[in-house]
């Protein structure tokens, strides 16, 4: 008897610590599911089991851009061209679908497109100078575009001459390179004695420093050309970057226009242009215009008899002559302006001024 009450005595003790045990340490929770995990772009995420692909859109504040059609020159035609996606492990699906983990979301914008190019040709009625101008000639033009297919923008144009074209009796002298003090008075003073019009083309620092000199050229009724701003020449303009060759251009014209002077002849300093330089011309209201015939009086070396023989073997119908009045000592060119002035009259020859129009 007294062996069954202590085990029963023991029974109920550790019965009482088991209980005490318990309540001491609650009741045991039960564990939740793990949350699933996925990667946004390059970055690692979290999200509750269950969540969907349009619910993690949201959460994230996901969107993705439209592509834009845009034009030759950037202006945007089309805001939402291409549709911008967002994808899930590649795929679009619907934002319905349950993430797993290891599921991977990418943001992906529209690409922009730029606009299709277009190729015309036409022939211009009449004949015309050429652009790039190297003689007076005029020509049947054929002139080939090419431009946006939705915007029209003119990407570039070119004038083909087409024959030999017309040369009427006429050869027009240029001069370069000034306003210059004192020489361009001097050859103003021989044209206007000899009642011959010419084309001066002025670069744009000096008829910002010189513009009286403007003025007189202006009044004694002279063509007035546009010969860049500081005369680029290493390297020439044809290698500058576009920003700088609009600028060498444009504030010339903007310089001679604050002087009352709007010019439509451009001449790059030594003759140097390409497509680009065409082009540019043309959209600032422009014609490119070289020469066929060159003094060499730029040469420290040039004589007035070797300025005057040069000058009156190769000139014919249709020339235009490439002298200067600034850049340096041109007291050979004023010497010899006067008998290439008589020399050329006496071919049957008749001076005038590049016409600004085409």
């Amino acid at each position: 008897m007294a062996g069954r009450s202590l085990r029963s005595a023991r029974c109920g003790v550790a019965s009482v610590l088991c209980v005490a045990i318990l309540v001491a340490c609650g009741p045991a929770e039960p564990q939740g599911p793990h949350p699933i995990r996925i990667t946004v772009g390059d970055a690692p995420h979290e999200f509750p089991r269950g969540t969907t692909f349009g619910q993690a859109i949201d959460r994230l504040s996901l969107q993705a851009h439209d592509g834009r059609l845009v034009s030759i020159s950037r202006v945007v035609l089309d805001p939402a061209v291409t549709p911008g996606r967002i994808l899930l492990n590649g795929a679009e699906l619907s934002g319905a679908t349950r993430l797993t983990t290891g599921d991977v979301i990418a943001v992906v914008d529209g690409a922009d497109r730029t606009e299709g190019r277009r190729r015309t040709v036409e022939r211009l009625r009449g004949r015309h100078l050429g652009n790039p101008e190297r003689t007076l000639r005029r020509f049947r033009i054929r002139r080939v575009t090419v431009d946006g297919k939705v915007s029209g923008e003119v990407v570039w144009q070119r004038d083909v001459p087409v024959g030999r074209g017309l040369a009427r009796p006429e050869v027009a002298l240029t001069f370069d390179d000034g306003p210059w003090p004192v020489q361009t008075r001097q050859v103003i003073q021989i044209l206007r004695r000899f009642h011959v019009p010419a084309t001066f083309f002025m670069v744009g620092y000096l008829t910002e420093r010189y513009p009286e000199l403007v003025r007189i050229v202006d009044r004694a009724g002279m063509q007035i050309g546009n010969h860049s701003w500081d005369h680029p020449l290493e390297p020439p303009l044809a290698d500058l970057g576009r920003r700088q060759m609009v600028e060498e251009i444009g504030r010339t014209s903007r310089g001679l226009f604050a002087l009352g002077v709007r010019t439509r002849l451009f001449r790059p300093p030594g003759g140097s242009y390409d497509g680009a330089v065409v082009q540019e011309a043309r959209r600032q209201g422009m014609r490119v215009v070289t020469w066929s015939v060159d003094t060499k009086d730029w040469s420290e070396r040039a004589s007035p008899h070797q300025i005057v023989r040069r000058v009156l073997r190769a000139v014919g119908p249709g020339s235009i002559v490439l002298m200067h009045d600034g850049g340096g000592d041109q007291s050979a060119t004023l010497r010899a302006l006067p008998r290439i002035i008589r020399g050329i009259r006496r071919m049957g020859l008749r001076l005038v001024a590049i016409p600004s129009r085409a």
